[in-house]
């Protein structure tokens, strides 16, 4: 009998052991899993954190580059106004000149008998029609038919209708169904583009232009 309960303590002791061992075991089964869930959530916070820096930083980099794209324009925009308005200013000065040149008699008269001239040939009549500024017109009206048979050897006819230009001429054949703008407003509107793209030469021809190299 005395054996039987030994045997039974026995078995009790060895069975608490066990059960302490299996204890044990899922605690640290249980603390290897926690681990595992905490290393993970930190991981997974940690990239979050890294992505969220990211789409920080890539948000600030568009947003830095749209502004830096504007000031661009913005910078592009009124150089080229400037430009432009240096470029109106030379051709203010162009007019200015012809009309300075209109005003001086002696350097006037060759070129207004050359641009006489030259319209005549263009058309190519024997009778003419030319209309000129009132200036020129009281000027020229005695000695026309001289300055005529001169510089075209044909018919012009000098038109009692003023011509409103700084100077030059304008001549028509007969039923005016042709006509060559001789004018220095004539000209210089003829040459408009010529004349834009020599002035831009010369202005800016050593100035680089900013350019937005930022499209995105």
């Amino acid at each position: 009998m005395a054996h039987d309960t030994s045997q039974v303590a026995g078995l009790k002791q060895a069975i608490m052991q066990r059960a302490n061992t299996l204890a044990e075991e899922h605690i640290k089964q249980g603390q290897a899993t926690r681990s595992r869930i905490m290393d993970d959530a930190r991981e997974k916070v940690q990239l979050m954190e890294q992505k969220e820096l990211l789409a920080a930083k890539e948000n600030a980099e568009r947003h830095f580059h749209r502004r830096v794209q504007a000031n661009e324009i913005k910078l592009q925009a009124e150089m080229d106004r400037n430009r432009w308005g240096l470029v109106q200013s030379v051709m203010d000065q162009v007019l200015q000149s012809v009309e300075e040149l209109a005003a001086n008699t002696e350097e006037y008269d060759p070129v207004f008998r050359r641009l006489l001239k030259q319209a005549a040939q263009m058309i190519g009549s024997d009778q003419l029609v030319a209309q000129v500024n009132e200036r020129d017109r009281n000027h020229y009206q005695a000695k026309w038919q001289e300055l005529v048979r001169e510089e075209t050897g044909v018919e012009v006819e000098l038109s009692e209708e003023h011509c409103s230009c700084s100077g030059g001429v304008k001549l028509f054949n007969a039923d005016r169904s042709i006509q060559v703008n001789n004018t220095f407003e004539g000209l210089v509107e003829r040459r408009n583009d010529a004349l834009m793209q020599v002035i831009f030469e010369r202005l800016f021809a050593t100035v680089p232009s900013v350019g937005v190299n930022t499209h995105g």
